[in-house]
């Protein structure tokens, strides 16, 4: 399965909210936090709005803020939301799944939706309560990150 930038940027956002105790916090700090064109996640949010994930509050305390605990929010929800059905082939999914042209019955199919449903299952289990608890605390601002020259290596570090 292949994650698509949008899915990607959701994804970071709402990480970045849990982190944060839910919210509320301005389009440009997201933006900055999750280093994450403040453009995209102009398209990005409303469509999570939309499906109730976050919302929006207006004035200068305002921002976005998750619309559920993080513990109520899992990964297969956002995948979904974004990347549509998680089935890697037509005819594996669960809902209206495509015809086979096949006469004889396809074994491939069955291997198809074995991986659509270890799929669901893996993305179903994580939850942003969980992944924030993976990050062990906030993340750093990129634009905060000082990276100094190391002789050793010819390269940067932290």
């Amino acid at each position: 399965m292949w994650v698509s930038r949008r899915t990607d940027y959701a994804t970071r956002a709402l990480l970045v909210l849990a982190l944060e105790g839910g919210g509320p916090l301005k389009l440009e700090a997201l933006a900055r936090r999750t280093a994450v064109p403040q453009s995209v996640l102009e398209q990005v949010m409303p469509t999570m709005r939309t499906a109730g994930l976050v919302r929006s509050e207006r004035g200068p305390s305002g921002g976005y803020r998750l619309n559920h605990p993080p513990d109520e929010i899992t990964l297969e929800r956002v995948v979904r939301l974004f990347q549509g059905p998680l089935a890697p082939i037509s005819c594996a999914t669960r809902h209206n799944p495509e015809p086979c042209p096949m006469l004889v019955g396809c074994t491939l199919r069955d291997v198809w939706s074995e991986i659509r449903d270890a799929t669901i299952a893996l993305l179903g289990g994580v939850t942003f309560a969980d992944l924030a608890a993976r990050a062990g605390g906030a993340w750093t601002d990129p634009s905060q990150i000082v990276l100094v020259p190391n002789p050793a290596t010819g390269g940067t570090s932290r």
